[in-house]
């Protein structure tokens, strides 16, 4: 009888791993570190947060807005995971790729940003910064946004 209990456990753990491996993984496109989520003054850092689907495609190649767009529909997915939303951002930092001799974000880049912050939120953080970078993690990456926000 003991050997039938560990047969039949070991068949059960057999269909769980093949189950497990039939789905596909959500891919993150950036990290998230939360302190004890949804508990009022606790903050949850979300650094590095690109463009990238749930299917880990990039959204707008070529196209400031759409990724943009695509990394606030990010953000606001991963504030879920923790209780917040997009009202308890209060600090943004955007890192905009430019050109090797480029030190400032051009305007036009800069209106950019701001219109979809907009978009995305009824009032803007308290802090926001936004730097000019050579690099990001990919060369089609156009932008890169960290965020703090405060439950």
């Amino acid at each position: 009888m003991k050997y039938v209990r560990n047969f039949l456990f070991c068949l059960a753990l057999a269909s769980c791993s093949q189950a497990q491996t039939t789905v596909a993984p959500k891919v993150p496109s950036g990290y998230l570190y939360p302190a004890s989520p949804g508990i009022p003054g606790k903050t949850v850092y979300i650094c590095g947060e690109r463009p990238f689907n749930a299917n880990g495609d990039l959204v707008g190649a070529g196209n400031l807005t759409a990724q943009t767009r695509q990394i606030f529909d990010n953000i606001k997915t991963a504030l879920a995971t923790v209780n917040m939303d997009l009202t308890n951002i209060n600090q943004i930092k955007y890192s905009v790729k430019t050109g090797p001799d480029i030190v400032a974000v051009p305007v036009a880049q800069a209106q950019t940003l701001q219109a979809v912050e907009a978009a995305y939120l009824a009032t803007p953080p308290k802090i926001t910064e936004t730097k000019a970078v050579t690099q990001t993690t990919r060369d089609d990456v156009l932008i890169e946004i960290e965020v703090i926000a405060i439950k």
